[in-house]
Order: structure tokens, then C-alpha cells, then sequence
């Protein structure tokens, strides 16, 4: 859990006919990935998702690193977007 900063699709480097969205994080901790992959069949159960629009939101996810290193997405909630004071 944490919030995400940023959201960005990449092309799946497996399967370059699919895309992924790429998350980077704050807000977790020191043994949790900073960078977490949502893969193409977790966009299509939500085709709202946008990587522009998921910044500054919470999130909870369930996430395993996959053979290649990269941490995969098998479940993630997004919150309204968190509002701060500015610094």
C-alpha cells in the first residue's frame, strides 16, 4: 500500500501486441517494489483506468515478482485521489 505517483503504458516486452501500465510508488516500504507492473488482462476488466489519471491516488495491491524481476500486479484497489497541502 502506498500512493502511486506515476502511471505510464509500455509495451509488454513478453507479448508485444499488449500493453502494460507501469506504476511507480511512494509511501511503501523499504522491502516493497517502488515499481509495480498492472498487466493487459487487469486493464481490460477496467478500461477506465488511465495513466494519466491515477497519480496521487492510494492504492492496496497484491503483487509477486514474476522469472524476469519485474513485480506483477494480481490485484489492485485505487482510492480517490489524496489531496495534501502544498509544501
Amino acid at each position: 500500500r502506498g500512493v502511486v505517483r506515476t502511471g505510464e503504458l509500455l509495451e509488454d516486452p513478453r507479448d508485444p501486441n499488449q500493453v502494460e501500465m507501469a506504476l511507480r510508488l511512494q509511501g511503501v516500504g523499504p522491502d516493497q517494489p517502488r515499481l509495480i507492473i498492472v498487466p493487459f488482462a487487469l486493464l481490460l476488466a477496467d478500461p477506465t483506468l488511465d495513466p494519466d489519471a491515477v497519480g496521487g491516488r492510494r492504492f492496496e495491491a497484491e503483487v509477486a515478482q514474476a522469472e524476469d524481476g519485474r513485480w506483477l500486479v494480481a490485484e489492485i484497489a485505487l482510492a480517490a485521489r489524496v489531496l495534501r497541502e502544498k509544501e
